[in-house]
């Protein structure tokens, strides 16, 4: 997910270019506005994405969509009109995401990185997952197993009604 900003670098400040971004893994379809600003570009992305999961229930492994938004800074490394490196200047982040030394502006780590804090802490792969059989392990979405369920110590019964008014 490469983007030459060659021509935009060389544009005035605050010129914009919008990509349509192709399908490569996660990304399923999105747009990428690049507008330049002082010392680099300002990336805007919006993209749909496939996040592989493992249901934490069941542990069956799946996939499903999100849309995943972000905007960043790029760190212009070389000025295009002398060609002379660019210096982070006080206040900098080091770790900004740099320009290319072939004036490219790669997203694929922004867009890894994102997708990332947007997968699901606990995904399931349906909401009424109903899991493993605790005793035998049988997934009880795909079958029903013969275990003997131990009875509910009487002290904890109360909880079960709160869970059964919960879930219904």
């Amino acid at each position: 997910m490469r983007f030459n900003v060659a021509g935009l670098l060389k544009s005035e400040v605050g010129a914009s270019r919008r990509h349509d971004i192709e399908p490569e893994e996660p990304v399923h379809r999105g747009t990428v506005l690049i507008t330049r600003v002082p010392r680099g570009v300002l990336v805007r992305c919006e993209a749909d994405v496939f996040i592989e999961a493992q249901c934490s229930r069941c542990l069956v492994p799946f996939a499903y969509p999100e849309t995943v938004r972000f905007e960043e800074f790029y760190r212009q490394q070389v000025d295009l009109v002398d060609g002379h490196r660019m210096e982070m200047i006080e206040g900098e982040d080091e770790d900004t995401f740099v320009i290319g030394l072939n004036n490219e502006v790669d997203i694929s780590e922004a867009v890894r990185q994102y997708t990332v804090m947007a997968a699901a802490m606990q995904p399931l792969c349906r909401p009424d997952c109903p899991g493993l059989c605790p005793e035998c392990g049988t997934d009880l979405g795909m079958e029903t197993c013969q275990c003997e369920r131990a009875p509910i110590d009487p002290r904890w019964a109360r909880l079960l009604t709160l869970q059964t008014r919960k879930h219904g």
